[in-house]
C-alpha cells in the first residue's frame, strides 16, 4: 500500500512540475524598452521607446503597444523609434519607417498600437531602436535595446 501511494505521489509531482516549466514562447515574448539621452549620456532629456514583443514564427514579430516618447525638459530635438532585428547570421537590421512622437513633450508619448512585421529574414532576435534626430542632420544619437530572443529559431552566430 505504501509503495502505491509513493508511486502515485511521485507521478503527481512529475505532472505538476511539468506544468510549471515555461514554454519557449512564454520565456522569449515580453516587454522591451530602450532610452536615449541627449545631448549627454547623463542628460534628463532624450527619448524612450517601448513595446511588447510577440514572436509568431521564424519570420514574424508582433510589436504590441508600440510607444515612442520625447522626454522633457525639452532639448529641442524630436525622437523616433525603429523596429530592429538580428538575423541568424548576426547581422542587425532596422525595419520599417520610423515612428515619431507627435505629442512633443507630452507625458504619454505617441502609441502606434500593434505593428506586425513579416520579413524574409529568419529573425533570431528582435528589439527597438530609439533616436534623437534633426530633419537636416538625420539621427544624432541612437540606442538599441537588448531585445528578445525568438523561441522559434536556434540562433548560432548571434552571440546570444
Amino acid at each position: 500500500m505504501k509503495a502505491s501511494i509513493l508511486r502515485a505521489t511521485v507521478g503527481l509531482v512529475a505532472v505538476l512540475g511539468g506544468l510549471l516549466v515555461a514554454s519557449p514562447a512564454q520565456a522569449a515574448d515580453g516587454a522591451d524598452s530602450v532610452r536615449v539621452r541627449y545631448p549627454s549620456w547623463t542628460s534628463v532629456s532624450g527619448g524612450l521607446a517601448t513595446a511588447n514583443l510577440d514572436f509568431v514564427g521564424q519570420k514574424t514579430v508582433v510589436f504590441r503597444n508600440f510607444t515612442v516618447r520625447d522626454i522633457c525638459p525639452g532639448d529641442g530635438r524630436p525622437v523616433r523609434a525603429y523596429m530592429t532585428m538580428w538575423g541568424t547570421n548576426g547581422v542587425r537590421r532596422t525595419w520599417a519607417s520610423p515612428k515619431a512622437d507627435t505629442n512633443g513633450c507630452g507625458p504619454n508619448g505617441t502609441n502606434f498600437g500593434t505593428v506586425t512585421l513579416k520579413t524574409s529574414l529568419t529573425v533570431a532576435r528582435a528589439g527597438l531602436t530609439v533616436c534623437v534626430y534633426t530633419n537636416s542632420a538625420g539621427n544624432l544619437r541612437c540606442v538599441y535595446s537588448g531585445g528578445r530572443d525568438n523561441p522559434y529559431v536556434s540562433a548560432p552566430g548571434t552571440g546570444r
